[in-house]
């Protein structure tokens, strides 16, 4: 492949996309792949324009800040412009090569805008590799699928990831990166078969593809038929899957939440799908058949009076008032003392209390001792014109979920409970126009 014709390759492909504004942000290990795709980019005026190179220093190889300084130099050179994020790899049970994956794509969040692409360099081998590391994973037909060309960088993003080269082989790549004269480094443990993905590309499918000589068009077009089916069943599935959820607005909660009695009310073998698109909505990585289970099991048939969970990485699936949420770990609070009397926001529980004025009935602008629900108790408040209130009445009265009570900010002055923040406030302390306080996603 040429430069002109990968150039017009990568500038059709990314042409329906591209839009007035918009970087184009490509992530630039300084390997071949990366290598070809910046250069190709930046052989179109256009484009180079829009371009960062962003490389992300993993710190896992004794040659991370060689490769670093490789990919500054060849960004300079191409006149592009470069950015470098260093990221500390750590274990999350799930393997090293998925932890600094999960690294690397949340540095693309950091720095990708509204309107921004995210470019990745993987091409159509990685695709069959993806799809042979599924295959013996049990995976069905989404995981078959492989990689998307364009996705959401995450299920909740507004920013693009594009893998223009997945129509593209190694081979030609290679072809294009010779003609070219490119330099690139090589991660050393490209070649290390003890991880799964090396095993499969340096010792398994060369010997299928040795034996099945010109087979990878036709697993090419498998894998194009396989998206096709994929992108049909989310189609056919999306009605189903929005009658199942409704939004909530409590914090540290995702807002989308599954109505276990819509979920119930469809075939039985149509819920691991509904589950699954609700989750993916949440942004949640896609569940293994196995952990969708244990969420129907272990909390979805929970019994009633129990407040189950299932724990996804950093988040959890919960059931409260026959609905299921998904929700992170709450942040550790410090209780503090604030001074109510101008607009602000800060952080609690890894949320956000905002204090604004309002031409509504609000709290008397003063000194408050902000506290957690838990370190009070047997306090009482009388909301304007309601009986005396203790919290478990207010939690049950504003289906406050169970997760959420011990962290519920409350102020008080001189050790009296003065307001629930966001929910009610003591009649002592409320006027016509005061100040408005609540705790928000």
């Amino acid at each position: 492949m040429t430069t002109l014709d990968l150039t017009h390759h990568l500038t059709a492909a990314l042409a329906p996309m591209l839009g007035e504004e918009g970087r184009l942000i490509v992530g630039f290990s300084g390997g071949l792949d990366s290598s070809v795709l910046l250069h190709a980019l930046a052989q179109n005026d256009g484009l180079k324009a829009r371009l960062i190179a962003l490389h992300v220093h993993h710190g896992l190889s004794p040659n991370a800040d060689v490769w670093e300084a490789h990919c500054q130099a060849v960004s300079e050179n191409l006149g592009v412009a470069f950015i470098s994020a260093r990221v500390t790899i750590t274990g999350d049970g799930n393997g090293i090569e998925q932890a600094a994956r999960n690294a690397r794509y949340d540095v693309f969040q950091q720095h990708a805008n509204s309107h921004d692409l995210v470019l990745v360099a993987h091409h159509n081998d990685d695709q069959v590799e993806t799809f042979f590391q599924r295959l013996f994973r049990g995976s069905g037909l989404t995981g078959l699928a492989s990689m998307a060309a364009v996705r959401p960088l995450f299920d909740d993003s507004d920013v693009l990831l594009v893998r223009p080269l997945l129509d593209v082989s190694r081979k030609q790549l290679e072809a294009y990166a010779q003609a070219q004269q490119l330099t690139w480094v090589e991660d050393e443990s490209n070649t290390d078969t003890r991880y799964e993905r090396n095993w499969w590309r340096n010792e398994l499918l060369p010997q299928i593809w040795q034996r099945f000589t010109g087979r990878e068009e036709s697993l090419k077009r498998t894998l194009e038929q396989l998206q096709s089916d994929q992108a049909l069943l989310q189609e056919l599935l999306k009605p189903e899957i929005d009658a199942c959820i409704a939004y909530c607005d409590w914090p540290g909660t995702n807002e989308l939440i599954c109505s276990i009695a819509a979920l119930n009310d469809k075939p039985k073998h149509h819920r691991p799908y509904l589950l699954r698109g609700w989750l993916a909505s949440c942004g949640v990585p896609m569940p293994s058949a196995a952990m969708l289970e244990r969420i129907q099991r272990e909390v979805i048939e929970a019994a009633e009076d129990r407040n189950p969970q299932v724990v996804l990485g950093d988040i959890c699936v919960r059931r409260y008032q026959q609905h299921l949420y998904v929700t992170r770990q709450l942040d550790d609070v410090t209780p503090c003392i604030i001074d109510l009397g101008s607009n602000t926001r800060f952080p609690w529980a890894g949320s956000t209390i905002t204090v604004t004025n309002t031409s509504e009935e609000g709290l008397v602008s003063g000194r408050y001792d902000l506290i957690p629900a838990y370190s009070c108790v047997g306090q009482t408040l009388r909301p304007a014109g309601r009986p005396q209130k203790t919290l478990k009445h207010i939690w049950q009265e504003n289906s406050v979920p169970p997760w959420l009570r011990d962290r519920w900010p409350l102020l008080l002055q001189d050790g009296k409970l003065c307001a629930v923040v966001g929910i009610c406030n003591d009649q002592t302390v409320v006027v016509a126009h005061g100040i408005a306080v609540k705790w928000l996603s």
